[in-house]
Order: C-alpha cells, then sequence, then structure tokens
C-alpha cells in the first residue's frame, strides 16, 4: 500500500470515491423520478445560472444570501485575544519592522542600494558581517533617506517612519483561508492550528520549505497601514531537524529548533500545516521511568510528521479529479 501511494498518490486520488461522492450531490436534483436525467440537468442548470448571477452581477442585491464566513477570513481578521501592549524589547520590535521592510516591493531598491554601500565602505569584511551590519542599520539609514526626500511614495513613507509601539497581539488570526492560533491557545484547543510552513528562496535561487509553531501573532501600525505577522519557532534544516524519506514523506523534529534571529514572517506568506506523531521514530530515554514501571510507559515518538493544511489538501483534490474528468471525457 505504502509503495501504491508512492507511485500514484493518495488512495482517493487514483479511486472511484470522488466520483461517488459526486453522484449524490447529483440524486439531490431528483425531482421527478420518471425522468432522472430531465430532473438532474434542469437543477443542474438552475443552479449554474443562479450562481453566475450572485458572482458576476455586480449591481445585484441578493435577499436572504448571507455574506460568505470566508470572505474577510482571505483577507486578515483578528479572531480571538486581542490585547494591546507596549513595546519594552526594543529589539524585538525592530526584527519585525524588518521583516515588514524586506517583503515590500517598494523597500527592495533602497536596500540593495544600502547593502552595496556598506559593502563598498567595508570592503575587508566578510559577507556574513556586512548582511548583519545591513540589518542592525539599513531601518535607521531608510528613515533618513526618506525624510530628505519630498517625493517618495506615500505608502513607502510610512514604512521608512516605522510602526508605533503600541502592538495589537491575538490570539487567533484568519488570513488566507486559514485559521491560525498561537501555540498557548492552540493548546486549549482540540484542533490544531498553529503548524505553519514557509516556503523562502536564497540568493542563489534555490527554494527551501521552513517548518514552525506560531508563538505570538502581532499586528503592527504604520498609520494608515496594519501590517500582521507571525513569530514562530522554525526547525533547523541542518542536521535532523528536517528529514524527507524515500516516498517524500517530510518528518521533523520539534525539539531541534533554530534562526532564532529571523522568527518573524508575514501572516499573508506562510501556508497551514499540521504535525502527527511518527510512531516509527526512536523513542525518547525517560530518566524519570523506575524498573516497576510498564515497558514503553513515559516514551514519546522523537519526530513528527508534517501533512498539508485542508485547504490546499482540498484544491489539490479538486484540481485531481478536474484532470480524472478530461481523461474520462478523451
Amino acid at each position: 500500500m505504502v509503495k501504491d501511494i508512492g507511485i500514484l498518490g493518495l488512495v482517493f486520488l487514483h479511486n472511484i470515491f470522488s466520483f461517488e461522492r459526486y453522484f449524490a450531490v447529483l440524486k439531490k436534483y431528483v425531482r421527478n423520478r420518471a425522468r432522472l436525467e430531465g430532473s438532474i440537468a434542469k437543477s443542474y442548470v438552475i443552479e449554474e445560472v443562479i450562481e453566475f448571477c450572485v458572482d458576476y452581477e455586480d449591481e445585484l442585491c441578493p435577499i436572504g444570501i448571507p455574506v460568505s464566513r470566508h470572505e474577510e477570513r482571505l483577507i486578515g481578521k483578528d479572531k480571538l485575544g486581542r490585547k494591546s501592549v507596549n513595546a519594552t524589547d526594543h529589539a524585538t520590535l525592530s526584527k519585525a519592522h524588518l521583516t515588514v521592510l524586506q517583503q515590500s516591493a517598494l523597500v527592495a531598491p533602497h536596500m540593495e542600494e544600502h547593502m552595496q554601500m556598506v559593502r563598498s565602505r567595508h570592503p575587508l569584511k566578510s559577507e556574513t558581517w556586512i548582511t548583519n551590519h545591513h540589518n542592525d542599520m539599513f531601518a535607521t539609514w531608510l528613515q533618513k533617506e526618506v525624510m530628505a526626500n519630498d517625493e517618495i511614495h506615500e505608502q513607502l513613507a510610512w514604512l521608512a517612519r516605522g510602526p508605533v509601539n503600541s502592538i495589537l497581539m491575538y490570539q487567533g488570526y484568519e488570513i488566507n483561508g486559514y485559521t491560525f492560533y498561537a501555540r498557548a491557545q492552540d493548546n486549549k484547543s482540540t484542533n490544531q492550528n498553529s503548524g505553519v510552513r514557509i516556503d523562502a528562496t536564497d540568493s542563489s535561487g534555490q527554494t527551501y520549505s521552513y517548518f514552525g509553531y506560531i508563538e505570538e501573532i502581532w499586528e503592527l501600525d504604520y498609520g494608515p497601514l496594519k501590517i500582521p505577522l507571525f513569530c514562530c519557532q522554525w526547525v533547523k534544516l541542518t542536521g535532523k531537524g528536517v528529514d524527507i524519506g524515500e516516498y517524500g514523506m517530510t518528518t521533523v523534529d520539534l525539539k531541534d529548533f533554530g534562526y532564532q534571529d529571523e522568527p518573524f514572517v508575514l501572516a499573508k506568506d506562510v501556508t497551514q500545516i499540521f504535525y502527527v506523531q511518527d510512531m516509527s521514530s526512536k523513542p525518547r530515554k525517560d530518566k524519570s521511568r523506575n524498573k516497576s514501571s510498564f515497558v514503553g510507559a513515559g516514551d514519546k515518538p522523537k519526530r513528527h510528521i508534517v501533512l498539508t493544511g485542508k485547504r490546499k489538501l482540498w484544491e489539490s483534490t479538486m484540481s485531481q479529479m478536474k484532470k480524472n474528468t478530461t481523461r474520462l471525457k478523451i
């Protein structure tokens, strides 16, 4: 079975289960059992026309049709545990501010300019030193550069001034169609919503996937701009932190964290994932266990399997269903 999944993909993507589920939808269209095909066709066409009118008529005012609950989840909406906190750790706030600047297309040309300036002024320094010095000084340099220019873009001016010291923090946040929880809130819940993955590209153009947990959810205030960020703990890619098995299954060690200098990511850039205990991994040694205890008591799997979030899994399922439907028509 494992080898079949590795070759063909998930079971429901190469079996008839998805079509059987859709047949259940078509059966609900039947209103006249003496004319099955005509009844299904008529109901299907009516539903398509209604969906067209709702989705494509700009000035249509539907009566009795509620706003989709996913409407605000795509652009970002706080869910629970909102509180305002004055930033006392300015070093952490500076890291969050630098993350926002690094991900802005308006700031990118200025960032490259400052990097070249640092290299020219310190030609004997290593690339690591230059990068660290650039990260430490860039926000201050950008603020002076923008204030001296009267023709700067308005949004760039707000970003260069920096966020206010009052930070909005949440225990839950909805964005990109996902519901995210901080890890403290996740421990109180029966569902797992704090696992995240982000794909990052290095200077050579190679893409890496980072896996971690959300520790805190911030919203920085740049005047008219409100930018949500996730403060995360990331699993090391080196060593045995992240491992991809023979069949493409990714497992992680959720005790092997790193990258403490870069904990923040933009909320809109992450994807939700789930962690499931890998029972085949070597159990931990429990020093508290005595000889009278049962064998295996207190041992926990060392590694966790990474599973894709429900939204991405549904998208891949629908994409595969369309491909299978096309093949049947041919």
